[in-house]
């Protein structure tokens, strides 16, 4: 019996067949190693070579069968099994890197693919280890705070050295707000801050700052790493008269469930930065110590949410179970007049 190719091939066309094409390489495979083998490792090998561009599983296939043939054997099988896998690699029906993966650490160190089995499981360990169970540690505010109040300090100097009032074009705007997103990766990746701690820390000296500095705070945050991939769609109250947004409004304070599902549908927003902001809001609405009374939510807190509401930059939806009844309201009004 010899590997035919042509038999292989029609045995690949027939898609009910794909069995029928592995007991053909099976069958060659055991012709190999019968006591009067009457196919080579070279010449199934090449034959093997002009499958691959129509098997793109062969190489998985061959493997199996390897494996499976290996098992128990030795002295003269397993040295045609290591001439077939040499053969196969050298034809470029295998590469080493796939044999690696799939093949037994044995079969490897008796076919001098590796020079110990025994090295290779480690690292495999090791590798394994470091992707899959090693978790990524982050400086927390709580354990150093160096990085963070580098951080604060690096941030609020670049706001001072901008003119107040906007009166700065936009291609300042663009550099300061760039060479900034630099010195705030790179205090990142220095401290390994976690970067969602840092965004938090941003929100909160961009809220303080944003009368001052409001279009050097949309362009940092709209070109920053945790600006979204697509911008919330927001209603166009901007474009309306008075009268028509005191109707709007009034209308959305008479459904404001309804509103809310509406905006649930659309699309955009960054979430994490709704999650922030939205735990903000529920600390100043939390009660104070004598659970009577309860903290105003702070106007920049409020003026912040509503202007990157506004902008695209988070979606009310998103907001909706974090900000108290009143907010939510008030959020929409000063995102139709900012």
């Amino acid at each position: 019996m010899r590997f035919s190719t042509t038999r292989a091939m029609q045995l690949l066309r027939l898609s009910t067949a794909p069995s029928e094409f592995l007991d053909h390489l099976s069958s060659a495979v055991d012709h190999i190693l019968s006591l009067e083998p009457t196919i080579s490792p070279e010449s199934l090998a090449t034959s093997l070579s002009n499958i691959v561009p129509h098997n793109p599983d062969l190489p998985n296939q061959i493997l199996d069968i390897i494996n499976l043939f290996w098992t128990d054997r030795s002295g003269d099988d397993a040295s045609r099994l290591k001439a077939l896998l040499q053969a196969l690699i050298q034809e470029n029906v295998l590469t080493i890197d796939v044999a690696i993966e799939l093949l037994d650490k044995s079969i490897l160190q008796d076919a001098d693919i590796i020079s110990n089995s025994q090295i290779l499981a480690t690292r495999s360990a090791r590798i394994n280890t470091g992707l899959l169970y090693k978790q990524q540690k982050f400086n927390l505010l709580r354990e150093e705070n160096e990085g963070y109040a580098k951080l604060s300090h690096e941030f609020n100097l670049a706001l001072s050295e901008l003119p107040k009032g906007g009166l700065i074009d936009e291609f300042e705007i663009a550099a300061k707000s760039d060479e900034l997103l630099t010195v705030v990766n790179a205090l990142i990746g220095y401290f390994e801050l976690d970067p969602n701690r840092v965004f938090d820390n941003i929100l909160d000296i961009c809220s303080q700052n944003l009368l001052s500095h409001v279009r050097f705070v949309l362009h940092f945050l709209h070109r920053s790493p945790w600006a979204p991939s697509t911008l919330a769609a927001s209603r166009p109250f901007s474009s309306l008269s008075v009268n028509e947004k005191r109707q709007c409004l009034e209308l959305i304070r008479r459904d404001l469930v309804g509103y809310y599902k509406a905006e649930e549908y659309n699309n955009g927003g960054s979430k994490l930065a709704a999650r922030l902001l939205g735990f903000k809001f529920r600390y100043y609405a939390a009660s104070s110590e004598d659970d009577v009374k309860s903290q105003p939510s702070p106007e920049p807190l409020v003026f912040m949410t509503a202007l990157l509401i506004k902008s695209g930059f988070v979606k009310l939806s998103d907001l909706y179970l974090y900000v108290h009844s009143e907010y939510r309201i008030l959020l929409i009004t000063k995102a139709g007049s900012c």
